[in-house]
């Protein structure tokens, strides 16, 4: 089973450079290299035996002291091995299940997850392609109304807000 997920980042440079020790100028390089890197080691994915292969960087810019980068991934897995690992129903729908998790589990990845990062993505599981953003409130639902503005990346497609708050 393959499925291709692209994913827009909006990024704040020094939230990611405080959590994780950086200076503030590695951040970009940094940022990308963690969260390419780390797409092979999510643990369903790897139990599994599947398979991610970079699909490419789009558009990386600092600016505003955020960084804005796209990444895409081409992503394998046996659908059987899949349903095991996830204890789905393999003659049901386990596209959409492998999407959004590997979707959801690079927004929560460990360097990531407590900065303001806000990561939409995009990917076709079937019926037509499915757009989601996640932001650092639906990484801590319990303090729903707390943490830092939401700065939304610009997706392709999409009309490009700078802030919510």
């Amino acid at each position: 089973m393959i499925v291709r997920l692209e994913t827009w980042w909006n990024v704040g440079v020094a939230s990611f450079a405080e959590d994780n020790g950086y200076d503030e100028a590695q951040v970009p390089r940094e940022l990308i290299g963690y969260v390419t890197a780390s797409v092979t080691d999510i643990r369903a994915l790897d139990e599994a035996e599947g398979w991610a292969y970079d699909g490419g960087l789009t558009r990386l810019q600092a600016r505003d002291g955020r960084v804005h980068m796209g990444l895409s991934f081409r992503l394998e897995v046996d659908r059987e091995a899949w349903a095991a690992v996830r204890g789905l129903d393999p003659r049901g729908s386990v596209r959409p299940d492998f999407a959004e998790h590997m979707a959801r589990e690079l927004i929560g990845l460990p360097s990531v997850c407590e900065t303001d990062a806000v990561m939409t993505a995009c990917y076709a599981a079937g019926q037509g392609p499915t757009v989601r953003t996640w932001t650092w409130q639906d990484r801590h639902p319990e303090a729903r109304d707390a943490g830092p503005p939401i700065h939304f990346p610009a997706a392709p497609g999409r009309a490009h807000r700078k802030t919510n708050r």
